[in-house]
């Protein structure tokens, strides 16, 4: 029993680093595309935007992207919050290997944008500091263009907001089927693999890069 129980939790973890590191990369994929599409050059890889043809390693790796114009115009969040709400719903409607695949998608997607928000809302309410991720630098642009500060929080607020909503119908879905100590294995086994996933996404990201 004990030997089954490790051996499906190896089996999770490995299927999440897999799926994260999968998410992470269109998910940066989605900021390279936008940025072709405004006339902006740029790299990308499994964690960073930065100038084409250079590497996170280079000391002026975002030399020219960090003067790059501000928009509205990204599809990082939008295809990570898409994965996350399709994946939900199929995991939450379909049967067979199509919901076993839905769940990986679902439970990664959902987590990749609900952490670093938590962190973008409570950060500053806690330590006065600012937590920089894709949302905050969208909201600050955003209350800039319509001129209300109180927008400034808007998308962490939304990619927390359907990220939780997410997790909701998962965590619904699985009690049918698991135990609450099964559930709370898996969601351990989950953030173990987010933390791997994002270390060797740092790795990988000096190596393999998109040049747009």
């Amino acid at each position: 029993m004990a030997g089954k129980v490790i051996k499906n939790g190896l089996r999770w973890l490995v299927i999440c680093i897999i799926v994260f590191l999968i998410s992470i990369f269109l998910h940066e994929c989605g900021h390279g595309l936008a940025n072709h599409l405004r006339g902006i050059s740029c790299s990308t890889g499994f964690n960073r935007v930065g100038d084409i043809y250079k590497y996170p390693k280079d000391v002026d790796f975002r030399a020219a992207y960090r003067n790059a114009s501000e928009s509205l115009l990204d599809f990082g969040v939008p295809i990570t919050l898409l994965l996350a709400s399709a994946g939900t719903f199929c995991a939450c409607r379909l049967h067979g290997w199509s919901q076993k695949i839905s769940w990986p998608i679902a439970v990664t997607n959902s987590m990749l944008r609900l952490i670093p928000c938590i962190y973008v809302l409570f950060v500053p309410l806690f330590t006065g500091n600012v937590w920089k991720e894709d949302e905050y630098e969208t909201g600050q642009y955003l209350a800039q263009l319509v001129g209300c500060s109180a927008l400034a929080y808007l998308p962490a607020f939304v990619s927390v907001l359907i990220s939780i909503v997410c997790l909701f119908f998962l965590l619904h879905k699985g009690k049918q089927k698991m135990s609450r100590w099964m559930i709370a294995g898996y969601a351990l086994v989950t953030l173990l693999g987010y933390d791997l996933s994002l270390y060797i996404a740092n790795w990988l990201d000096d190596f393999i890069r998109i040049n747009w």
